[in-house]
């Protein structure tokens, strides 16, 4: 079987090594990478892992389009860009989407976009806690595939039998989209708390009423209970939380502790904190459609308005006591 991978970053190349008992070829735009992939099988960009002979990279999108699967893990703000192109239309493909966000500039899940320009045989999303390093050393990690198509769960599920990646089945497009996207946003949070040393209570309190208003959120979609509350949801929100490996609440803990007139100078330019994005795009929806969601808004006003984090804090603090629910 062929597979093709939309993207020559570290996750990317993560998923080319799990599936890599197939034949792989990886597109990125950086011929470097490209050639170090051929060359040598390795990608500078993802430590200590090295690929088979089955793993080939090209910066050619027209190889990749042939593929029966293929999965994007691209950041999300730059899919449509390459899904523009016109190779790309009509596919005769099962396209599965391992990036995790919502475009700002249509307040689009990824699932309908990509739908919209590719038509491909089926839309499927591989979301859930993953970290890219972890999971191309065959580290122990349990996702979530979601899929209208079980036949292409069964199938990728075989694939990876035997190695320490246990994929869960669902049916929920959009919900299984949800935690993936927000957690970064929440993950911000978490390492402005840790950044201001807010002390473990403040931790855990902040990612509880974290995970309400993602539920809220995933309400209004009608995503599934079971959804909210699984890997894609739950357990995402927790690894993205409490991990110092995540890039976005390494940018919080550095936003704790600057005084910039814009946080964007603060943003790795060679890692993607996507929650510094996707922001935007919750911030419209929850607006737009009156969700419930003021640790969201708290920073977003901190990101794109210059509140004082402080200040904001003491705002959460000293709302109105209402009855807890989700």
């Amino acid at each position: 079987m062929s597979i093709g991978i939309i993207g020559g970053g570290v996750w990317g190349s993560a998923l080319a090594k799990l599936f890599s008992s197939n034949q792989i070829t990886i597109y990125a735009r950086d011929k470097k990478v490209v050639q170090s992939i051929n060359e040598h099988h390795l990608n500078p960009l993802l430590k200590y892992v090295s690929f088979n002979q089955n793993v080939k990279a090209t910066d050619s999108l027209e190889r990749i389009v042939n593929n029966k699967y293929i999965f994007i893990a691209l950041p999300t703000q730059s899919i449509r860009s390459v899904l523009e192109q016109g190779c790309f239309k009509d596919i005769e493909a099962h396209i599965i989407i391992a990036s995790k966000g919502i475009e700002i500039e249509t307040s689009s899940f990824l699932s309908t976009l990509v739908e919209k320009l590719t038509n491909p045989l089926s839309i499927n999303v591989l979301s859930g806690p993953s970290f890219s390093d972890e999971v191309a050393q065959d580290l122990p990690t349990a996702v979530t595939l979601a899929s209208k198509n079980k036949e292409v769960f069964d199938h990728l599920a075989s694939i990876v039998k035997g190695k320490n990646f246990r994929m869960y089945y669902s049916n929920d497009i959009i919900g299984s989209q949800i935690g993936g996207a927000l957690k970064n946003i929440y993950a911000i949070a978490a390492g402005i708390s840790d950044g201001l040393n807010l002390g473990e209570n403040a931790r855990s309190a902040l990612i509880t009423r974290s995970f309400v208003e993602m539920a809220r959120f995933a309400n209004f979609y009608k995503a599934k209970k079971e959804t909210v509350f699984g890997l894609s949801g739950l357990g995402d929100l927790m690894l993205t939380c409490n991990s110092f490996k995540s890039r976005n609440t390494k940018f919080g803990i550095q936003v704790a502790s600057t005084k910039l007139n814009t946080y964007e100078d603060l943003l790795d330019k060679n890692a993607i904190t996507e929650g510094y994005y996707t922001i935007k795009a919750t911030k419209k929806i929850s607006d737009t459609n009156k969700i419930k969601m003021p640790i969201m808004n708290a920073i977003y006003n901190i990101l794109y308005k210059e509140h004082d984090i402080k200040e904001e804090i003491v705002q959460l603090m000293n709302r109105p006591p209402v009855e807890e629910k989700i």
